[in-house]
């Protein structure tokens, strides 16, 4: 009895420094506040070790009904959280109905109670075991740690109901117990260790993507591109292989900012961006320039297969077509094309490909040179 009251004690305190750092999680914009349900969480797991540790000094009826009410709204939280955060496509109503038979049942099964809690527990748990490691942006460290943490403590739950069932006896089924109850306050600290890691790795994912990105098409930005295709160069030259790089234009651009609109011009922008990327491979890159100039390296590529494949470009940026209260805009962009020569200069191969580019828009706009044609 004492113990198990000094346990419930250290719980509570650990729950309630746990509750204090989860006011440092934050989720993204636009995203489900799982912060909330986590601190529901661990608000309601103080609540319901304060009443058990209540219920330990003077069991009555009414204690163990509010300690089953705050235990079942404590792994709700909790789950809702997990599932929030895993954008999980499992539904919040299903969870929740869960949650209500077991406070119903637990009310008709009273020599059996302590068996209904571990199985509505187990439930939840591999419910958030399964979200955490399928989870839509990809499971992090974090999220797999969790999901350990969770799935351990599901296994002395599962030990726990095996005992009932007389596959474990009952000594047995006392040491785990006691397990149970020594690991819950190690239970409460990892979950929330992990759990911080886990919004600390998607923040510095984040901030990676913010400084590599062109936040409006979503291509890489230009720092990143001259950094990337360094690298690039210097395996090309290892292997001997061919590479070209690729420079384009939107025709006429600011015309479609000035008659249409800055919103249309980010339309255009990124419907352009999405038929570049159409035609590129995995081991090419693209990337946004600056303002409506786009640069590429096609990897594995001689100037024959990159006037190929830019000319298709060419093609179907020709048939994107915008409506707008103004009127329909018809696209065309402007091409040029280098072969790299120079395997430890980047910025001449894009200097020679943005002259043939130029001399695309000198010939007529909406056609592909390459560098070689300019010299001619």
């Amino acid at each position: 009895m004492g113990s198990q009251f000094e346990i419930a004690l250290s719980v509570i305190i650990v729950s309630i420094v746990m509750f204090i750092a989860s006011l440092l999680f934050k989720d993204k914009e636009g995203d489900k506040p799982a912060r909330i349900a986590f601190r529901s969480f661990y608000f309601f797991t103080v609540i319901f070790f304060v009443v058990m540790s209540a219920n330990i000094q003077s069991s009555t009826l009414l204690l163990d009904f509010f300690s089953d009410v705050f235990f079942a709204l404590s792994g709700l939280c909790l789950t809702i959280g997990i599932l929030w955060r895993c954008q999980s496509k499992i539904p919040i109503s299903l969870v929740c109905s869960f949650a209500v038979i077991y406070v119903i049942s637990d009310k008709f099964v009273i020599e059996s109670s302590v068996q209904v809690a571990y199985l509505y527990n187990v439930i939840l748990s591999l419910v958030c075991v399964y979200a955490l490691l399928n989870r839509t942006q990809g499971s992090n460290v974090g999220d797999k740690g969790m999901a350990l943490v969770i799935a351990l403590n599901t296994l002395l739950l599962i030990a726990n109901l095996a005992s009932f069932t007389g596959i474990i006896n009952h000594e047995f089924s006392t040491q785990f117990m006691v397990t149970l109850f020594i690991f819950a306050p190690a239970y409460l600290a990892g979950l929330t260790i992990f759990l911080f890691s886990s919004y600390m790795l998607d923040a510095h994912k984040a901030l990676e993507i913010e400084a590599t990105t062109d936040p409006l098409t979503e291509l890489y930005n230009r720092r990143f591109f001259l950094s990337e295709s360094k690298r690039m160069l210097k395996a090309a030259e290892r292997h001997k292989e061919p590479l070209c790089v690729m420079m384009c234009d939107i025709d006429y651009f600011k015309q479609v900012n000035d008659n249409y609109g800055h919103k249309v011009g980010d339309k255009v922008l990124k419907a352009f961006a999405h038929v570049l990327s159409d035609y590129l491979r995995g081991g090419d890159i693209l990337a946004r320039y600056g303002g409506e100039e786009f640069v590429a390296i096609l990897t594995q590529t001689d100037k024959v297969k990159a006037l190929t494949v830019v000319e298709r470009m060419r093609e179907q940026v020709e048939k994107l077509s915008f409506e707008t209260n103004k009127g329909t805009i018809n696209l065309t962009a402007s091409f040029g094309i280098c072969e790299v020569q120079d395997y430890h200069d980047i910025e001449m191969s894009i200097n020679h490909a943005d002259n043939a580019m130029y001399d695309a828009k000198s010939a007529g706009r909406n056609v592909v040179k390459h560098y070689e044609s300019v010299l001619a």
